[in-house]
C-alpha cells in the first residue's frame, strides 16, 4: 500500500469517526412526576411544553434524542450523573448545584424563563416589594419543591397545584406562590378548580428562573448542536408557539 493510499484509508476512518460521533443517538431523561404544563406524564403518556420542545430538538439536530423510560426524579439524576442519559431538558442550574451533579454537566444557552407569581383570596391581597413582605405570612407551597424567600414565610403544603389553588381559594392560607403556566394551566384545565368556582388573585411575580439543557460532560459534541437549534427556534417563534399552546 503506497504512502497516499495509507493516508487516504487513515483520513477516510477520521472522517467515519467523526461523522458516527455527531450522528449518534442521545437519550433525554423524564421524571414520572408530572410538572405541568411543562411534563405532563399519565403512565407512559409524556407530553408538555418541554416534550414538545424535545420534539422539535431531535427533528433540528444530527443527532437522534430519544426519550428515556420515565422515572423518579432521583433515579433519574442518578442515570445521567453515570451517563446513562445524557440529556435533561430543562432546569435551572442552581437546581442542580450539588458538587455530584456540577462535575458532569454542560449547559446550553437559556431555553426560556419561567416565572412564579403571588396569587391571593379574592380582596385579600397585600403589598409585595420584597421578599421579607412575607414575613410570617402561611403560604400555600407544593411539597418538595424549594421556594425562594422560604426562610420568610410559613410553608403550607399540597400535593398538587390543584390543592394549592384550592387553599388560597378557599382563604386557609395568606397567598400561595405558583408558577405563572402551571397556573393558567390548572385553571383552564382542573374540572374541580371549575367545579368548586375557586377564584383567586393573581399577584406580582416574586421570582425568575432561567431554564437550560443539560448535557452531560461525555457528550460535548452536543452543546453547540442543541445551542443552534434552540437559537433557531427562538428566532422563527417555535418555542412561544409550543409555550402558547397549552394556555
Amino acid at each position: 500500500m503506497t504512502k497516499l493510499c495509507r493516508q487516504f484509508v487513515l483520513f477516510s476512518l477520521l472522517l467515519s469517526l467523526s461523522l458516527s460521533s455527531f450522528s449518534q443517538s442521545a437519550k433525554y431523561s423524564i421524571t414520572d412526576e408530572s410538572w405541568s404544563p411543562y411534563w405532563i406524564v399519565h403512565s407512559k403518556n409524556v407530553s408538555g411544553i418541554l416534550n414538545d420542545i424535545m420534539l422539535q430538538l431531535d427533528q433540528r439536530t444530527a443527532s437522534s434524542l430519544t426519550a428515556d423510560q420515565p422515572c423518579p426524579p432521583k433515579r433519574a439524576q442518578k442515570r445521567f450523573k453515570e451517563g446513562d442519559t445524557q440529556i435533561e431538558c430543562c432546569v435551572n442550574e442552581a437546581w442542580r448545584a450539588s458538587e455530584e451533579q456540577v462535575n458532569v454537566s454542560l449547559w446550553t444557552d437559556t431555553l426560556m424563563t419561567v416565572e412564579e407569581v403571588l396569587i391571593f383570596p379574592v380582596g385579600k391581597s397585600f403589598e409585595f416589594n420584597k421578599l421579607e413582605d412575607l414575613q410570617d405570612k402561611l403560604i400555600s407551597t407544593v411539597r418538595g419543591y424549594g421556594y425562594v424567600g422560604s426562610e420568610f414565610f410559613i410553608r403550607s403544603d399540597s400535593s398538587d397545584n390543584i390543592s394549592q389553588i384550592q387553599k388560597v381559594a378557599l382563604e386557609r392560607a395568606d397567598a400561595g406562590i405558583i408558577d405563572r403556566a402551571a397556573l393558567y394551566y390548572a385553571l383552564k384545565n382542573s374540572k374541580v378548580l371549575k367545579e368548586r368556582y375557586a377564584e383567586i388573585e393573581i399577584g406580582p411575580v416574586i421570582n425568575r428562573s432561567d431554564l437550560k439543557i443539560r448535557i452531560h460532560n461525555s457528550r460535548p459534541e452536543l452543546l453547540e448542536s442543541i445551542n443552534m437549534a434552540v437559537r433557531k427556534m427562538k428566532q422563527d417563534g417555535t418555542i412561544e408557539k409550543i409555550i402558547d399552546s397549552y394556555k
